[in-house]
């Protein structure tokens, strides 16, 4: 195999079709196919199911997609230690949400402004998969709330998001009215005795902080639901299941379908950064790190 081979089975993957690369990568739609079924035939095993509506990763094809873009990546960062010039290639990046949109969308149209022959793909996943992903190089990085799981990455913090207390419309959970001293719209931690919540999984960041404060006030609450889908969180609220703790940049949606939203007292402040594999990064990369940390 070559890398070229490998470029145009990634740029199929990351086009969604062998149409849409070559278009992408201004070379003959058959020449495209042609080197990818060469690379298949020196694996010896299918990268896509091809059907008339298009194509799809097999098995194999999502095996080989982490070591791939990995290799590209360690050819690139060759080719600039040898004093090279530095190729304007891919970055890769997941995100759990909301980080995806606040700030993640607003990282990466300042970082193309900056690098404008860069192609950029965000993409969302759970936390544990989006830490996966990062772990085996399928992403270069990943966004995330911190601190991430240890699975042997490097952390970078870029800000901190409040977290908010999000009950169904009406509010179905008995929290009794704040306390003198409290702010009208603030719910005192030490008064959600018995509330039913809706919890992301157990060993993420957020579940973490928010287990540690109800420990440090007394409390005892009772997880109804778990779900890593954060999206599905909102709904369930909505639906009358329980009421969750959400960054504050993720409650707006589920205000505006009749959640009550209410702040916490103490303030729950839950940190996001970057995470990315120990060792060298290519300089897209680095370059991406560089911009989030001056734009914080």
């Amino acid at each position: 195999m070559d890398t070229r081979q490998i470029r145009y089975f990634l740029a199929v993957v990351e086009h969604g079709g062998f149409g849409r690369a070559a278009t992408a990568l201004n070379v003959a739609q058959p020449t495209m196919s042609q080197s990818v079924k060469a690379l298949e035939r020196d694996l010896g095993t299918a990268l896509f199911h091809r059907a008339s509506h298009g194509v799809t990763l097999s098995a194999a094809g999502r095996a080989f997609l982490g070591p791939a873009r990995v290799l590209i990546r360690d050819v690139a960062m060759a080719g600039e230690a040898a004093g090279g010039r530095p190729e304007q290639h891919s970055l890769e990046i997941v995100a759990s949400a909301p980080l995806g949109a606040h700030p993640g969308a607003r990282l990466v149209g300042g970082f193309l402004r900056e690098r404008p022959g860069v192609s950029v793909t965000l993409d969302r996943d759970t936390d544990e998969a989006l830490l996966a992903r990062v772990r085996d190089g399928v992403s270069a990085l990943g966004l995330v709330h911190l601190p991430a799981a240890r699975l042997g990455l490097c952390e970078v913090e870029l800000g901190a998001h409040d977290l908010v207390l999000v009950f169904p419309p009406p509010c179905g959970t008995r929290v009794p009215p704040p306390a003198a001293g409290v702010e009208a719209e603030a719910v005192r931690l030490a008064d959600l005795a018995g509330v039913e919540l809706i919890g992301v999984p157990r060993g993420s960041a957020s579940r973490l902080l928010v287990e540690s404060a109800l420990r440090a006030a007394g409390v005892r609450t009772r997880v109804v639901v778990e779900s890593g889908q954060r999206d599905l969180i909102t709904d369930l609220v909505i639906a009358g299941v329980g009421a969750a703790f959400m960054p504050d940049v993720a409650a707006h949606e589920a205000a505006a379908r009749g959640a009550v939203v209410m702040r916490v007292a103490p303030a729950l402040r839950l940190p996001y950064g970057l995470v990315h594999r120990p060792g060298e990064l290519s300089g897209t990369a680095r370059a991406f790190i560089d911009h989030a940390l001056r734009g914080r």
